[in-house]
């Protein structure tokens, strides 16, 4: 196996499961045969970076102090398992000098390769992420149609995501954000993108025959093929 030279830096803390979920995800898709096969990683766990949210305090001092905090600390490029948080992605970019990896660019790259032809993916996220258009954007005039919840859905969608960032799996939210699956289903749906890191946590709890899309797998991917 080729020797990984590159250490990988994680801008973690938001939250802290998914952080573990991304770390976890690198080790078990790397093709390693011995511990010194596997990839350096610096974790950042920085719970204290403030709520992803326009209308609060402003995360982007924080998500700066992380950022030259692991470059300092030997990071040869960083990745970010918080896709909200790529709101301030070009400010932290410029903030550091070694690579600084976009989730979002990976994660349509990634829905591109997979799906050269027309499809229509059901988009969840937390509320900032979807009125910010980050991968509306991202995928606008492709092979991709993204659907988002309704309001209310969108609710339920929100409350889930509170539960898991509160440590409860399973949950009654979970159950009510399931349902709305089914539904989705019936209606012909065929594929969930996952856009919030928790999200990919509650998959394994989903009873549904549709595709689940994992950014958080796909970035672990990414961070794989950097480092090596």
């Amino acid at each position: 196996m080729k020797h990984l030279s590159k250490t990988v830096g994680i801008i973690g803390g938001m939250g802290p499961s998914a952080t573990v979920d991304l770390f976890q995800k690198i080790v078990q898709h790397t093709p390693a045969a011995a511990d010194q096969e596997h990839v350096k990683i610096l974790i950042y766990n920085n719970p204290q970076i403030p709520p992803r949210s326009l209308d609060a305090i402003s995360p982007l001092p924080e998500l700066i102090r992380s950022a030259t905090l692991l470059e300092q600390a030997g990071a040869d490029f960083l990745i970010m398992p918080c896709h909200t948080a790529h709101l301030w992605y070009e400010e932290i970019k410029k903030s550091i000098t070694i690579p600084f990896y976009s989730m979002i660019e990976n994660t349509a790259q990634a829905l591109l390769e997979k799906y050269p032809q027309q499809v229509e993916i059901l988009l969840l996220a937390t509320s900032t992420t979807l009125h910010s258009g980050l991968y509306q954007k991202a995928l606008n005039r492709t092979s991709v149609k993204l659907f988002t919840p309704t309001l209310e859905q969108q609710k339920v969608v929100d409350q889930a995501i509170k539960h898991v960032k509160a440590g409860r799996l399973p949950n009654k939210p979970l159950q009510d954000l399931q349902q709305l699956l089914v539904d989705y289903q019936k209606e012909g749906g065929s594929a969930v993108l996952g856009c919030c890191t928790e999200i990919p946590l509650m998959f394994p709890y989903f009873q549904v025959d549709m595709d689940l899309l994992d950014p958080t797998l796909m970035l672990a991917l990414l961070a794989i093929h950097k480092a090596m």
